[in-house]
Parts: C-alpha cells; structure tokens; sequence
C-alpha cells in the first residue's frame, strides 16, 4: 500500500500533538494545584502516544523511538518515579524540537537529524525506555454490558476535511471575479439609467415638434398622413420607454440578490481562510522560557484574545515580527531580578500579548512591565549614528524620538548579541506592518515599561480602496491608510524647513505630492488649480496629506496580486480590476512614505545637503582556518568591502601597525596571538578603542562569551550558530552611517 499519500495528514497530526506536549510542559511549571498537574500530564502523555503509534504505522522508526522513550519518561512521572524538574522539562522539550525537525525531513530524513536520536534517548534516562514488544495473541474477553440509552446517543462532531490552500485561493479569487462582475453589471445599469433620460429627452423633443407643426397650416391628407406618422412615434417612445423601465427594474431585483448572494459567499470564503491567532500565540509561552533563562532574567506571559481570527497569510506575515517584539521586551524591556527588586517592582517581569477585533482591522498589543524606552538615549544614539543633528535633535518631542528606533541600522544596544542589538528588529517589524498595510505604534513610560500596537488588516484578499486620478493614471489606495479628505487651496500653503505644510485642526501637516513619490511627470495640482483634493494619512505620529489631482470613487475592491517582477516595489501592493475591465495600481501610501524615509536616512522634515559617496570600508579578517579564512572574504568581498586576510593574532597586529582598517572580524582559536589577546592589544597596545572588533568562534559559553566583550568586543557570533546575512547587518550596524 502507498503511504505517501498520509504523509501531509501525519505533519499536521504531529504538529498537533507537538504544541500540545509543549502547553502542557509550561503549563505544569507554574501549576500547584495536582489535580490540574494530573491533567496537563494526561494530556502531554496522550500526545506523544499518538505521535507514537502513528510514526510506527507509516513506518518512520526514529520517530517512534523517540516518541516512545518521551512517553516512558512521561509514564515514570505520572507513577510518581520521577520528578518533573526544569532540566527534566527541558529534555522533554528538546524531544519534542527533535520529532518536529524529523518530521519536517520525512520521506528522506537527513543522517544529521538521525544522529541525534541515541543522545537524545541517552539524556533522557539511565534506564534506557523498554524495546516495544509484540503484541500478544488474542484472547477471549467477556462481552461488555449493553450500552444504556444516554450512552447510545450519537455523540455531535463537526465533520472536516482538509483542503489544498491553494484551492481556497482560487475559491476566494473565483468569489472575486463575481464581484468584479457585480461591479460590471452596475455599470450596465448605469447606461440603462442613461438611456432612460434620452427617451425622456426624445419625448420631449416629440411633444415639441407636435407644438410646431400645429402651428402650421397642412391640408386634411396631410395632416392625416402626419397625424399617422406621429401616432407611429409616440407608440414606439412609450414602447420603448416600458421596456427601458422593465429592463431596468429587472436589473435592480437581479442586482439586489446577486449583491447578497457575492456578499455571503465572499464570507463563508473568508471564514475557511480565517484561523485564531492562537496558532502563532501557543509558542510565545516557550518563547519567553527559553529568552528569560538565556538572559538571567524572570519572566511570566499572559495572553488574552487567542479566539481573534485573521487571514492565513497575515499570520504568516505577522509571526516573526511578533517574536521580534518578544525578544526585544524581554532582552531590553524587562530589568534583572535584584534591578527589579531595587525599583520596587516584583522580581519576576511580565509580558502581556493582547489581540481584539475593530471593524476589519486587528490591533495585537504587546507590552512589558520593564524599564521603558529613555527618549534622551534614543536621542543621543542617533546623534552618535549619524542621523540627526544635535539641534534637530532637541525638536524632536518625545513621540517623534520614539519614532528613531525604527530606523534602519538603529539600536540603542552597545554591543551585540544572537538576541538583539543588530539593529535590524523593529525595522523588520515596520517593513512587515507596511507590507501589509498596517502600522505600528509604540509607547513608552520611562521606568514603567512599553507597549507596542500593531495595527492589521483582517485579510489581504479584498480590501476597501479609494480610487484617485494621478496625472493620467487611475490609482487605488486602500481606505484603511486614509483618515480623511481634505480640499488644500493654493493660498494655504507654508513652507517650513523646505517642506510644504498646512494648517489643520490646529496641527501642521506636511503636504506631499503623490505624483513626485511615485515619479510621475507633470506639474503639482496646485500648479494648474486654485485648490486640490488630498488624502490626510491615518498615522498617529507624523501628520502627512498626499495631493492628487482628482478623487473618483471608494468601493470594495479584490486584490490581485502583481507577481515577482514587482518584488522590489513594496509600495506596489497589487492591482483592483475596475468596472470597465481596467486595472488600476494598489498603492500603499506609508510603505511608499517610508521608502521615501529610507532613501533620505532621516524623517522627510529634516534637509540634509546631499553629500560625496562614502569610500568602501576596509575589513580585517583573521582566522587560522585557510577555508574559513577564505570563506568570510568572499561574502564580504560580495558584500562590497575591501577586505584584507591575516593568519592569526600575530599577523593581524602586524597589518593593523601599518595600515588602517574600520572593522576587525577574527577567530578566537589561533596561534601566536588568540582573538582575546588579539582584541586587548588592538584596545591597549595600540590604542584603537573605536576599531569595531567582532569574534566568529566555536566557543558558546556564557564565560567564554563575557570574556570576548570584557577584552572589548562589539559583537560575539558562535560558529554553529552563523548566518551570512545576520554578520553583514552585524557589520553594517557597527559601521554606521560610514557604510
């Protein structure tokens, strides 16, 4: 029997199976009461028994094992043998990473995976788990009572069946086309609309002509033959006018109930799409475990608003952005222990992950009880990366200096850790958020701590759009990025710091061209019209108006996507087909704003005079290892750096005497001279303390670890743990605005 086709059926069992082991294991941890304990074991016991049997019924033997060994452990537990302690859970835990990653590598599971089964099931006990034996001969048993009426009863299931996504897509786009075909048919009773005036218009014209030619003078057979032709006339006009009206009514009831009939399918669509956030929630728990022990620190999670459903892709979107915020409240948010204790607070921090539906919108809040964001530092930092200047600086208030820290390359951190500190979190989270067209907000309470709001829309599938006329182009913007409509003359303009601004609700409002964003020639609206329409943007920092030359209508509108070649245009969020068969451009106005923002390094209000390209930074790279040596040239030579070899502590003291480098990236493990050493005498003997060093070793201890920054290293990457594209941003962060 094939058994290929249970494959996709077991993944999805097993990932079942897997969160459910690994709620029950944190849940156990702060649990008292027994009787709750008792149960979260059950349920972590029957998890792994059905990962156990089912891995053995497909034939997948590791899987089984280690299954089968986290099962005896569990049994031994639940017997009272052994003790759930944290090492223990923790072993639990790390059996269950490992059936997801076997999982994950069925039918062919790589020999890496395999290897670490026998450790695994040597850790998880001196008594190695019982070999399974086989099942004994069948036996006669008694019958079993007959069942009573109550246990006769059929018990109520809701039937499922699992789908292709992709077919749910083409669904939803199917449901899509019908809409765009509801538009059409609008626009058919519009004509029909029309062409009812032109028959009023001919009746009257009729009953015009019959007021001239009674003014004439005709003769008995002509006005008889007349009278005969206009007769001919007003039969046809009011024929056709019935059939106009007929007609046109007709199209209204069939419009009516085809409107209804789109309208419910388009939500029984989206309800299939739609699944809890719970699915991204149930591993922040495991998360803030693992963070808080990394980091010395104690943390508790509590999350309300699991039930909130949102559209599968913006869960898939949303997820890392989300363990970005987690890790960052964590590592910079919560304080240590005693640093709690001497604030006042309690010692164990908290961390609060909220999700609430308004309107089409989900707004998830994440907030932690630790140290807050200190405006000053911020400020400070940016002065010292390069972004600001000292007196833009201090006119910037304390919502706009929050504001800085999404800001590409920016991180209040001094060094670098596999947490944070690469300066790349919160950009990455504003990206995603204006890629989904929504927003993130941030604030913050200086020793009370910060709460992040994401802003989200339900689904990416349709989206309500405002459609504006841009030179000769037709565009669409989604309604949820605008607040309002506003109507600028001429004569309100200012010019402040350069930039174009006007007054409204007491605010100042920076008043941007949609046509320059999106280098569209042609003059400003405003050029050629004493006033102009603009989009007022929903954002809750800055206050930004786009000026368009015309506002044409607002509808709901199914989105369809633009395909790779407009990849590099996130701005670009797809294309709305309108009532003519045309296409019309989806325009994110704050992904294109923040693109704007990116290319000028600082926020729009801010001029900076253009300045030379900055020559390329030289790079010292120093490793015993010709391959590994060989290695980190060649990404960084890709990268766009000068780079420079030595092959140990001793050479590269040598090359650093006589030349000038901006950044050092060494090997600890060396010959001669270690990167400890290496890194004491770049900072002592000759005296470079502003010469980025980061060490790239085997070594992973915390020790080893504190040893390499104390020696006075910015930035500390473990071997196992290495990833190219995570050390070139490591490298772009410490060099700055000099990169």
């Amino acid at each position: 029997m094939d058994l290929t086709g249970f494959y996709a059926q077991f993944r999805d069992e097993t990932a079942d199976n897997l969160r459910t082991l690994s709620d029950a294991l944190l849940a156990i941890e702060g649990q008292t009461d027994e009787s709750m304990r008792r149960s979260e074991l059950d349920r972590a016991f029957r998890a792994v028994h059905t990962i156990k049997g089912s891995a053995r019924m497909l034939g997948f033997d590791p899987i089984a094992q280690v299954a089968h060994a986290l099962e005896h452990v569990l049994g031994e537990i639940r017997q009272g043998q052994r003790a759930l302690d944290r090492p223990l859970a923790d072993l639990l835990l790390r059996g269950g990473d490992l059936i997801g990653q076997l999982v994950a590598g069925i039918p062919h599971i790589p020999a890496t995976m395999l290897d670490a089964v026998p450790e695994l099931l040597q850790a998880l006990g001196a008594a190695s788990p019982p070999p399974p034996v086989a099942a004994p001969p069948p036996v006669a048993v008694p019958s079993p009572p007959s069942p009573s009426v109550a246990e006769m009863a059929p018990r109520a299931t809701r039937q499922t069946v699992r789908v292709r996504v992709d077919r749910l897509d083409r669904l939803f786009n199917l449901a899509g086309e019908l809409a765009i075909n509801q538009q059409w048919l609008g626009e058919v009773g519009q004509e029909l609309y029309r062409l009812q005036e032109t028959i009023e218009r001919q009746q009257r014209a009729l009953q015009a002509l019959e007021r001239e030619l009674a003014r004439l003078r005709f003769s008995p057979t002509q006005w008889q033959a007349l009278d005969m032709r206009l007769n001919a006339l007003r039969d046809a006009q009011a024929t056709l006018a019935d059939l106009a009206q007929r007609q046109s009514d007709q199209l209204d009831r069939h419009l009516a109930r085809q409107q209804m009939l789109v309208k419910d399918l388009e939500q029984e669509v989206m309800a299939v799409r739609l699944l809890p956030i719970a699915t991204i929630f149930n591993t922040l728990p495991r998360l803030v475990r693992d963070l808080a022990a990394t980091t010395n620190k104690q943390a508790t999670i509590e999350i309300r608003g699991e039930t909130t459903e949102l559209d599968r892709k913006v869960l898939e979107l949303i997820s890392d952005p989300l363990v970005h915020l987690v890790r960052n409240a964590i590592d910079h948010g919560l304080e240590l222990p005693e640093e709690r204790l001497a604030a006042g607070k309690p010692p164990t921090g908290l961390i609060q992950i909220s999700a609430e539906s308004v309107g089409n919108e989900v707004r998830i809040k994440i907030r932690d009880d630790g140290r807050g964001i200190d405006p000053d530092r911020v400020r400070q930092r940016a002065i010292e990366l390069g972004m600001l200047t000292m007196d833009r600086a201090r006119q910037l208030d304390a919502q706009e200096t929050l504001e800085l820290i999404f800001q590409p390359g920016f991180s209040t951190a001094r060094t670098v850790t596999e947490i944070s500190g690469r300066g790349v979190g919160m950009d990455i989270v504003r990206a995603n958020l204006l890629e989904l067209g929504g927003q993130v907000r941030v604030e913050s309470t200086v020793g009370q701590g910060t709460t992040v709001t994401l802003t989200i829309p339900l689904t990416l599938i349709t989206s309500r759009v405002v459609l504006a006329k841009v030179g000769s182009q037709i565009l669409a913007l989604p309604a949820a990025t605008i607040r309002s409509i506003l109507w600028v003359r001429r004569d309100q303009v200012q010019l402040i710091d350069g930039q174009p601004t006007i007054a409204y609700q007491q605010r100042t409002v920076g008043l941007l061209s949609l046509a320059e964003l999106l280098g569209i020639s042609g003059d400003s609206p405003l050029a050629r019209h004493l006033r102009a329409p603009a989009l007022l943007l929903n954002t809750r920092q800055r206050q930004i108006a786009l000026l368009v030359d015309d506002l044409l209508d607002e509808r709901e509108a199914v989105v369809k996507p633009l395909g790779p070649l407009f990849a590099r245009r996130p701005a670009l969020s797809g294309a709305v087909q309108l009532g003519d068969g045309g296409l019309a451009l989806l325009i994110n106005p704050l992904q294109l704003i923040e693109g704007n923002n990116r290319r000028t390094v600082v926020a729009p209000s801010i001029n900076q005079p253009l300045q030379n390209p900055p020559r390329r930074a030289r790079l010292l790279v120093v490793d015993d290892s010709f391959t590994t040596r060989e290695l980190l040239r060649s990404i960084l030579q890709s990268a766009g750096y000068e780079v420079t070899a030595a092959i140990d502590g001793a050479d590269a003291l040598d090359r650093l005497r006589s030349t000038a480098y901006d950044l050092v990236v060494s090997d600890i493990e060396m010959p001669r001279v270690d990167g400890f050493t290496l890194t004491t005498r770049i900072r002592r003997e000759l005296a470079l303390s502003d010469l980025p060093v980061v060490l790239i070793t085997s070594l992973a201890s915390e020790e080893h670890r504190r040893r390499g920054l104390e020696a006075g290293a910015q930035a500390y990457i473990v071997k196992s743990q290495f990833n190219q594209d995570s050390l070139l941003k490591v490298i772009q962060q410490l060099l700055g605005h000099e990169e």
